[in-house]
């Protein structure tokens, strides 16, 4: 066919008129014929992803010619009082026409853009599933790795980084506690874990691999999370001990409370939020391997908070630390602070100097602080000489005491900062933590009183 044969808009041009009692559409046996003519071109054409601009092009052109007879027919439908259900249909015919190949080429590409994203996302993945060494290529290649939404239009970059983060650092979590209850069933207890990614039925799996009885033995890996419980501990050890304890199990994926707490004191706690001027604080660590390891205690190296003057932020507080220490490499991951970010900063003592100056006498506010940032504060203060003995309240026993009236499925910062539409600027940092925190503070406060 010759170029000047390939149909374009500019040359679509609908000659219709009224007349009593009837609308013509004068030269529709034409433009039917020049549009079958036209479209042939593009019915017969392969589209691949290698001639994927000619179909962005083409994709364009044939949506001007279906914009421009759709177009038309509103107009007569405005225009014409009289009825002009036969022109109608005629352009229904035409606009049907040019559907066939758009939606082709539309599919072609918004295919192609989903090949391209998920290429983008498995190379974020590998690039940072390399931390798990030779298990890196089995987890990235799990069935229940591969999250089918992280392909939708609608979903953000940053959305799916944390949840390939996320996956990470469980996977990660999951290694080490493989190594301490493994004992000579790690190799099947990691086979278990690659088929979902999860550990779930992995006590089931140990006591079944450790009986003496000698049928043959199907192990189950179904999700035993719909079954929660709870035991009560009393457990006795100096303050280092409970320190490590409360930071592991912060750490950790398991909701727990403090029901008792025998421990000396050197910070009151509140419980009423009753007061609507404080410091609202949040702290970042290094986390520890275990100190039953060899390894030392966790130490700060973020401390991020604002202060709070009748319920408006009037001034802002942000440093980092360096713990003298190594960070551990998933809560490097988890925070994104590196060993070389912290390097060349002041060391804890002196941070935890500017942040009582910054503290003053008021009132600290945070989320699930009891349990792990008072610790952290109260032994970095006393290292360092500094007499930290404000009062404080932990937004988390509050959010607890109304998480069943309002449905929630957790009371986690997140959570709570979604549930409220808070922008949550950077999840994982110090900073961006306390700021989120004061307005869920207010929040919580109204649905206590």
């Amino acid at each position: 066919m010759d170029k000047n044969e390939i149909i374009c808009a500019e040359n679509i041009v609908v000659e219709a008129e009224q007349t009593p009692g009837k609308v013509s559409f004068h030269n529709f046996p034409e433009l039917k014929q020049y549009m079958e003519r036209g479209l042939s071109v593009y019915n017969t054409t392969e589209y691949t992803v290698d001639n994927l601009k000619q179909a962005e092009h083409d994709l364009k052109e044939l949506k001007a010619i279906k914009k421009k007879l759709t177009d038309k027919k509103k107009e007569l439908e405005t225009a014409y009082s009289m009825p002009i259900e036969e022109v109608k249909k005629q352009l229904e015919e035409l606009i049907n026409m040019v559907k066939v190949p758009l939606d082709t080429i539309d599919k072609l590409i918004k295919d192609n853009a989903k090949k391209a994203k998920e290429q983008e996302i498995m190379k974020y993945a590998r690039t940072h599933a390399s931390v798990l060494g030779e298990y890196a290529e089995k987890v990235i290649g799990s069935d229940n790795f591969f999250n089918q939404r992280w392909l939708n239009a609608t979903y953000k970059t940053k959305d799916w980084q944390a949840d390939i983060d996320e996956i990470i650092t469980k996977t990660s979590d999951a290694f080490e506690t493989i190594e301490k209850i493994g004992g000579n069933q790690k190799a099947a207890l990691r086979a278990l874990y690659f088929d979902k990614l999860s550990l779930d039925g992995a006590d089931r799996f140990l006591q079944e691999a450790s009986s003496d009885n000698d049928k043959v033995v199907e192990t189950s890996v179904e999700d035993e999370d719909a079954v929660v419980g709870y035991k009560v501990l009393k457990i006795f050890g100096t303050d280092r001990q409970m320190r490590q304890l409360m930071t592991e199990l912060t750490l950790s994926d398991m909701e727990f409370e403090e029901v008792e707490d025998g421990m000396p004191k050197s910070m009151e706690e509140v419980m009423t939020p009753h007061f609507s001027s404080f410091v609202c604080f949040d702290i970042e660590h290094t986390g520890t391997f275990g100190i039953s390891k060899g390894d030392a205690e966790s130490e700060i190296i973020e401390i991020g908070a604002v202060k709070v003057s009748n319920g408006e932020i009037v001034d802002r507080f942000d440093m980092l630390a360096n713990p003298g220490r190594k960070i551990v490499p998933r809560i490097a991951r988890l925070t994104h602070i590196t060993d070389e970010m912290v390097a060349d900063k002041p060391s804890v003592d002196e941070v935890i100097k500017k942040f009582k100056e910054f503290v003053g006498d008021d009132i600290l506010v945070g989320h699930n602080i009891k349990s792990c940032d008072i610790p952290h504060i109260s032994r970095a203060a006393k290292r360092a000489g500094v007499a930290f003995d404000n009062k404080y309240l932990d937004t988390k026993p509050l959010a607890k005491n109304v998480k069943d009236s309002k449905g929630w499925e957790k009371i986690t910062l997140s959570y709570l900062a979604e549930y409220y539409g808070l922008e949550h600027k950077e999840v994982h940092r110090a900073w961006s933590d306390a700021e989120v925190n004061a307005r869920v503070y207010f929040e919580l406060q109204k649905a206590v009183q």
